[in-house]
């Protein structure tokens, strides 16, 4: 895996103008690489984030949830 991101995909996403959500698996599929470890970095000063604020966008961090509900 290369240390920088392949932004193409995402880029093409970006160009349609729409909100949109990438998992963790999707983001590795589309840039080559895994998310950064740290999210002030993610959000501000990555590779993506430099690529979303020239396309309009931001960049939010959210943590994976998982959920546990009674059976019932």
């Amino acid at each position: 895996m290369s240390k920088h991101p392949i932004l193409e995909g995402i880029k093409k996403r970006m160009a349609k103008g729409k909100d949109f959500q990438l998992t963790r698996t999707q983001y590795i599929q589309l840039t080559g690489v895994d998310i950064p470890q740290d999210k002030s970095y993610t959000k501000r000063k990555s590779a993506i984030a430099k690529a979303a604020k020239e396309n309009g966008y931001e960049v939010e961090v959210v943590e994976e949830i998982i959920k546990f509900k009674k059976k019932r």
